[in-house]
């Protein structure tokens, strides 16, 4: 009797094993905090850049201020209402929202997962399923929503095209795939276009091995009519109906990403590309080529040509934005998309099983350092709801339900209470450059267009970030110059190695204008309070250092340009200004632009290096702040003798160093140099 039902347990689990699957990894995502709320969430490493925009977002969201209503950011309002909710749920804190901010997203990551595999592989056994699911999740690739649920798109879109042809219900088909794009839209903007790449992709390629392909082109029309009219609902619900602040600002950020977000790709992770791009010919050719009948999806033409089309089109922010996470999450459709054709079940038994295992080797030879799922991690959740952490352990010191080092609470408290002291409750702060923590630490929303400046912002992101400070009117703001070094190291640094001057130029002048220093609560901060009256008593005075140049024809990888300097003004200045445009060949929109900088060298023999980046093919204004970034905050003062140093050497040289960032980099075909101004600021 025993047996038998150990048997019949067996079966039942082999049978569903996909779905078990399922649940461990979703019950394995759920957090202490969730289960014990008294629980506090230990943070080793406090870090202002990435830490403050998922502690602003969820804070943004808690007060009713919606990204792609009230600011605009890489994501959009559907994944800042699902990283925000389990903190609403159980009282915003600093340790609440670091604990939670991707649980949902990774829940839905799993189920887009899960979902997938059943959609590709409908009639395969079940345990195939669910190994595929758990390499996806645990090794393959760090957790990414937006590829997940791009990935899930592909796979409904599939087989949306695929059933047109034969069958009914266009409207309703339509209609799921425009909703389908616009959620997507909702999430961010990179996965709007993923989505509405793989639908398109579908519809080309399905028709180019179907019959009748004018069904599909009425689906296709039927669908642009249906979205462009959700864009108009989207209109309504976030602005009116024919405002499209939205989608241009996701444009914008969908566009500019390639050009204001580039990163150079270590050598390894070049070997990890390439390897990737060669696994996926292989794969996709060798299947093409030998024609094997399968039992799923993954054997038909549509499939392969749409899907090595959609994977190579993703690999492409791993081309960019370059480091190692990004160019993880970037071959992950390859690896995702190999392992559903290495699941499917042939009639020949041996390679029937062979494929799999040969994924699971590969797995496990190549497994990244740092899977999702470890034994140890699940087992420290499971004891943490138990043994809920209450108190803070040696070394460490509570603030807002975090256990964060003591100099890094000791730094949010008094920055909080001197905020507190200037403002009232429900006041809106400003913050420079993008230390938004001390908002929700202070509880009180931070103003601006932007939710975080990105390395150079154009045109249109810089124009929305103002209306934003203009429209909030803070009373008071925080400033933190770069590189002071604190006990707990250094609050603000460039992003990228550029300095937040040369990234955001016209919103510090903006402040510079509006606002005068009203005390030091911390090294490295400083509080200003609003004086309009400085915009009248503020000029600069301008003097041209060098005169047109160019085109300067660029015929090296590296390159390295004197910019002659005709004289130096006697009485010195405080900004250097440079026009400049860089024109480019046209496959860098395919590839990614060069790394930029200036050689500074100082009549003491001193030298320095400020990284910048530009539009290409734009003329753009780049300020540069040549003297120590610690002494800028000295211009908020209404005393200007206390502006600059005695001591500043007179600038000598000035060259222009082009390089690539790595082997993806396209290198401009000419520069032309409009003119370099020494700037120097005065006061009424």
């Amino acid at each position: 009797m025993t047996r038998s039902l150990l048997r019949r347990a067996a079966s039942w689990a082999v049978r569903y094993s996909d779905y078990l699957a399922l649940l461990v990894l979703v019950a394995t995502s759920i957090p202490p905090v969730l289960v014990r709320h008294g629980s506090l969430t230990a943070i080793p490493t406090f870090n202002f850049l990435d830490g403050s925009w998922l502690l602003d977002a969820s804070y943004k969201a808690a007060g009713g201020i919606w990204l792609g209503r009230d600011a605009a950011f890489t994501y959009g309002p559907l994944f800042q209402g699902l990283s925000s909710a389990p903190a609403r749920w159980i009282g915003i804190s600093t340790g609440a929202i670091y604990a939670t901010w991707y649980t949902l997203p990774l829940i839905l990551i799993v189920v887009a997962t899960f979902w997938t595999a059943r959609l590709l592989l409908p009639e395969i056994a079940a345990w195939r399923r669910a190994l595929l699911l758990l390499l996806a999740i645990i090794f393959w690739s760090p957790p990414d929503l937006r590829i997940s649920l791009a990935l899930l798109a592909f796979a409904i879109f599939l087989r949306m095209t695929d059933a047109v042809v034969p069958g009914k219900g266009m409207v309703l088909r339509a209609t799921a795939t425009a909703a389908i794009c616009i959620a997507a839209f909702w999430l961010s903007a990179d996965t709007g276009l993923y989505c509405a790449a793989a639908f398109l992709l579908c519809v080309l390629w399905t028709a180019a091995v179907r019959p009748q392909p004018a069904r599909l082109a009425i689906l296709a029309i039927v669908t642009a009519g249906i979205f462009a009219a959700l864009v108009l609902v989207t209109n309504l619900a976030l602005f009116s109906l024919f405002d499209f602040q939205f989608w241009r600002s996701s444009l914008a950020i969908a566009s500019g990403y390639r050009w204001f977000e580039p990163m150079a790709m270590t050598k390894p992770d070049k070997r990890l590309v390439l390897e990737s791009l060669a696994l996926a010919i292989a794969v996709f050719a060798t299947v093409s080529w030998w024609r094997m009948p399968g039992r799923t999806r993954t054997r038909r033409p549509a499939f392969l040509l749409s899907g090595f089309c959609l994977a190579i089109l993703i690999l492409q922010s791993a081309l960019v934005r370059s480091d190692h996470g990004h160019v993880v999450i970037g071959i992950y459709p390859i690896l995702f998309l190999c392992g559903a054709i290495a699941m499917d079940e042939f009639d020949a038994p041996l390679l029937s099983m062979a494929c799999p295992a040969a994924a699971l080797l590969a797995t496990i030879v190549l497994a990244s350092a740092y899977p999702l799922y470890t034994p140890a991690d699940v087992l420290s959740r499971w004891r943490h709801m138990v043994h809920p952490v209450v108190t803070c352990g040696a070394g460490s010191r509570e603030f807002d339900r975090a256990c964060l080092s003591a100099g890094a609470a000791e730094l949010l408290t008094s920055v909080s209470q001197l905020v507190n002291s200037q403002t009232n409750p429900g006041d809106i702060i400003g913050i420079f450059p993008y230390e938004t923590a001390f908002g929700l630490a202070s509880r009180h929303q931070v103003a601006g267009g932007l939710l975080q400046s990105y390395i150079a912002n154009g045109e249109y992101l810089t124009d929305l970030e103002l209306a934003g400070l203009r429209h909030a009117n803070s009373a008071f703001t925080l400033y933190f110059p770069d590189g002071v070094v604190t006990p707990d190291g250094v609050i603000s640094v460039g992003v990228d190695d550029v300095p937040n001057f040369t990234r955001s130029p016209e919103v510090w002048f903006y402040l510079l204008q509006h606002y005068r220093a009203a005390g030091s609560p911390a090294p490295g901060v400083l509080g200003l309070i609003r004086d309009d009256t400085r915009a009248a008593r503020l000029s600069l005075v301008d003097e041209g250092t060098t005169g047109p140049a160019g085109p300067i024809f660029i015929r090296t990888r590296s390159s390295s340009i004197e910019l002659a300097l005709r004289h130096w003004p006697a009485a010195g200045a405080d900004f250097i200004k440079t026009r400049l445009r860089l024109n480019y060949p046209l496959w860098w929109r395919m590839r990614k632009p060069s790394k930029l900088a200036f050689r500074l060298t100082f009549a003491d023999g001193s030298e320095r290096t400020i990284q910048f980046v530009v539009q290409p093919d734009h003329l753009s204004d780049i300020w540069i702040y040549p003297w120590d970034a610690r002494e800028m905050g000295t211009y908020f003062s209404d005393d200007a003798g206390q502006w600059r140093r005695d001591n500043r050497p007179t600038l000598t040289s000035l060259k222009l160093l082009v390089n690539p960032y790595d082997w993806i980099s396209v290198i401009p075909n000419s520069i032309t140099m409009e003119k370099i101004e020494a700037v120097k600021l005065q006061m009424k």
